[in-house]
């Protein structure tokens, strides 16, 4: 009972204080970039959640009502869901209402708190069409080089070619929605906020790169080494490093859709997430016979030989796919570089 009537003083000190001081902290929010990308970060969360909830509870009830199906049975609802994979509708479904939220969510922060127009965090189209395929031929570039690579030191062999599957169109459409709505997020506001705050690119960039790490340290097999959450936190540097300089959101979103769409034909896991919907290449990690056992010792006479990894998780990628190669981590930082030095050379 004390600590109810504790609990209630408090939210009464903290709501007065928030209303007689409102102005001194909505003035102290917006003069502050750094402020206004983590406040972000929560009402993104609550609507995109609250319109992904709506848009999936509606389609279902769609499904359930014209194939009559019974709303009290769950099995129809665990079939519905059951099978979600990058070439379904569903999924499609789920990035377009996810988009949405996002849009709704930087139109109330971008009028509410920043007072300036939407478009400004980069959605001008114009004269942009060289940056839109610079980033595709670019990510193309970065994972056919990295799967040459490794390749050609036997970490990986390739065990066929599969044939064009029709879900890439699907495939295309969700990836690239998810790109564009990550690149809006993390680049168009949470870097352009940080920017606002601080003179040194370099800052503001790990800044965004961190929450960008934090967002998909939910994926499977993202702490199995270091690489991984060192290769997404690197990743928000190549991605932000030219809206630096041009604060527009094409290039990156282009050279993100091209990472995650090449990654999976090539046959890779993107992020530690199955690719089976649209590979054409098959390949597995190069097996070598375990000659040792845990103590060092040479181990004889095996009648079924114990066959292991020829490289370790951090050069081959393991399960998390090429993300969790210290190939991809080198190439990223490399391409920041280049990309850093050819906006530089321009200015």
């Amino acid at each position: 009972m004390n600590y109810l009537i504790i609990s209630l003083v408090i939210t009464i000190i903290i709501i007065y204080l928030i209303v007689r001081y409102r102005h001194d902290i909505v003035r102290f929010i917006r003069e502050n970039g750094w402020v206004r990308a983590l406040l972000f970060m929560p009402v993104w969360m609550i609507i995109v959640g609250l319109t992904q909830g709506i848009g999936i509870a509606g389609y279902f009830t769609i499904v359930m009502i014209f194939d009559r199906l019974d709303m009290t049975d769950p099995l129809p609802a665990e079939a519905i869901f059951a099978n979600i994979s990058f070439d379904s509708p569903m999924m499609l479904l789920v990035v377009a209402f996810g988009i949405l939220g996002s849009f709704l969510s930087l139109w109330f922060m971008m009028t509410v708190v920043n007072r300036q127009p939407l478009a400004s965090i980069g959605l001008s189209i114009e004269n942009r069409g060289k940056e839109m395929l610079a980033g595709l031929a670019g990510a193309l570039l970065f994972i056919a080089g990295i799967f040459l690579i490794l390749w050609l030191i036997g970490a990986i062999t390739v065990t066929g070619f599969v044939g064009f599957k029709p879900g890439v169109f699907i495939v295309s459409m969700v990836l690239f929605l998810a790109a564009f709505d990550e690149e809006l997020i993390f680049r168009g506001y949470i870097l352009n906020n940080m920017m606002d705050a601080t003179d040194n690119r370099w800052i503001a960039l790990a800044g965004s790169s961190v929450l960008f790490a934090l967002l998909h340290a939910g994926n499977q097999e993202v702490f199995s080494t270091f690489v991984p959450m060192s290769e997404l936190f690197a990743a928000g540097f190549i991605l932000g490093i030219s809206y630096t300089f041009t604060k527009n959101l094409w290039l990156p979103t282009f050279f993100h859709f091209g990472w995650n769409f090449f990654q999976g034909l090539f046959g890779f896991e993107i992020s530690g997430f199955n690719v089976d919907s649209w590979k054409m290449i098959a390949h597995e990690n190069t097996l070598i016979e375990n000659l040792y056992n845990d103590q060092g010792d040479i181990l004889k006479d095996q009648d079924i030989p114990e066959m292991i990894n020829k490289f370790p998780d951090i050069v081959s990628g393991g399960a998390f796919g090429i993300e969790g190669s210290v190939i991809s981590l080198c190439c990223t930082i490399l391409g920041t570089y280049l990309i850093f030095k050819h906006y530089n050379d321009k200015e």
